[in-house]
């Protein structure tokens, strides 16, 4: 007789043991995305499947270096073991599960051992062809042949930083043509590159010809305020809002760093309350901020002033331009006004009622024929009325809420020519 299990061929349907052990001594102290690291491995290495670091960091939502920072974490623990393998040309490692549970009451030392490679164990490695490439490489770079101390930091950048060969070459190649020949400046360099998620030549390369250029944005406005230092870490992050938030160019901000010549201490603080005005200005007006404003409040004024006593004058003309044609218009309006002014004494007064609607009906009576006058002649009803560039403010450049209106940037830019004209 024999006993068979049936097993489920869904992959989800299945269970995965983990060890109490690790859920009580291990799992409280370690970092969040450690333990997701950990039991998402477990259950792919129970059911013997295969899991890239790549596929692992997009399922988690987690970065591939804080991937590779979690099983250096766990083999440091104890808890797995790392055996470095050749695959597809990089440099990669199998995670094995130890079972905490031998470990703890039938290991012997020789099963505790450290699994991270000795020495001896690099000089080895070096027999994987991925890893001699890299080291001939470097070589190469460096012009002479690396130590095994040296060979073991490299390696180290590919277990600890999760860094590729051409990532590491070039890492090697930018700092020797600064002249910065130490490996433990090389390290630095690679782990920034590294955290900061590139892989290869031309994402390092994109990144330090940004930074390059922006030093060189940062000297020049220092130099045009006088001062011959590099920026400080602040100071870099205010010059960086100037350009790629408030979007200004050049030409503006050295505008701006020349208005300190009026100041006995020039500083950026200065230059940055003048930008902030004008971008302010700018997003008010509804223009681009670096396009320069010449036209002052009085200029602008006067421009409205101008604007509203031209609709009123051509108002006018059109009005006698009617009377001409359609006498009877003027005697309507002339009674219009007699009435108008009429209802407004009753009001003051305090007449009756009937006396203030008769006089309403007297005056919507001649408003009736008057449009019907200037509609049988081919005139539009409001054809004298006075007609504003501007409805909304009435060419005042404020609305009845007291509010700044929206012509006004259009108005500023006409401004700016009527100024020259006039």
């Amino acid at each position: 007789m024999s006993f068979i299990r049936s097993k489920s061929r869904e992959f989800y349907l299945l269970t995965s043991d983990i060890e109490n052990i690790f859920l009580n001594e291990y799992m409280p102290a370690a970092p969040g995305d450690f333990v997701k690291v950990y039991l998402f491995g477990l259950m792919y290495g129970q059911h013997q499947m295969e899991m890239s670091h790549e596929k692992m960091a997009k399922l988690l939502r987690i970065s591939k270096e804080t991937v590779a920072q979690a099983w250096n974490y766990w083999a440091d623990m104890k808890v797995v073991k790392k055996h470095l393998k050749g695959n597809n040309g990089l440099l990669d490692y199998d995670i094995e599960f130890v079972n905490l549970r031998e470990q703890m009451y039938a290991g012997s030392d020789s099963e505790l051992k450290e699994e991270t490679p000795s020495l001896n164990d690099v000089q080895a490695l070096i027999q994987n062809q991925d890893l001699k490439m890299l080291i001939a490489d470097v070589e190469r770079i460096t012009g002479r042949i690396l130590s095994p101390k040296e060979t073991q930091e490299i390696y180290s950048w590919i277990q600890d930083f999760d860094a590729g060969s051409e990532l590491i070459c070039y890492a090697f190649t930018y700092c020797y043509r600064r002249g910065k020949t130490n490996i433990n400046y090389v390290s630095k360099v690679v782990e920034q590159w590294s955290k900061q998620g590139f892989q290869t030549e031309e994402d390092a390369k994109r990144y330090l010809e940004e930074v390059e250029s922006r030093y060189a944005v940062h000297k020049r406005v220092l130099q045009a305020l006088g001062l011959n230092r590099g920026a400080t870490e602040a100071e870099k992050q205010m010059m960086n809002v100037w350009f790629d938030e408030m979007h200004f160019n050049m030409e503006r901000v050295l505008e701006a760093c020349s208005r300190t010549i009026s100041i006995s201490n020039p500083n950026l603080r200065y230059v940055n309350k003048i930008l902030e005005n004008w971008y302010q200005e700018a997003k008010n007006d509804g223009r681009d901020v670096n396009k320069k404003v010449t036209v002052t409040q009085t200029v602008l004024n006067k421009y409205y002033e101008f604007l509203r006593k031209k609709a009123e004058r051509e108002a006018q003309e059109r009005k006698e331009e009617i009377y001409r044609l359609i006498p009877r218009i003027e005697e309507i309006d002339k009674q219009i006004g007699e009435l108008g002014a009429n209802i407004s004494r009753n009001l003051l007064s305090g007449r009756d009622q009937q006396t203030l609607s008769k006089s309403r009906k007297q005056m919507e009576s001649l408003e009736g024929e008057r449009a019907v006058l200037l509609t049988e002649n081919n005139f539009n009803i409001d054809y004298t009325d006075i007609k504003y560039a501007c409805e909304l403010c009435k060419d005042t450049g404020m609305t009845e809420d007291g509010l700044r209106c929206s012509c006004v940037a259009r108005r500023t830019e006409e401004a700016e020519v009527w100024q020259k004209t006039n």
